[in-house]
């Protein structure tokens, strides 16, 4: 298995998200709420989820 397939842990997960999220906050001002949080990430979950045949 390549190592675009191996998982990260929760953890390290939600910290490279916090890390994302804050750049992009200081790049353009990017600061979504909650809901819309939620929202972006029940789309990315689908579109994975398209793309993997899961």
């Amino acid at each position: 298995m390549s190592d675009a397939h191996v998982r990260l842990p929760e953890a390290e997960r939600a910290e490279r998200a916090a890390k994302a999220l804050a750049a992009l906050k200081r790049w353009n001002g990017y600061d979504p709420t909650a809901v819309q949080q939620r929202d972006v990430d029940r789309e990315l979950d689908r579109r994975l989820a398209q793309a993997t045949g899961r």
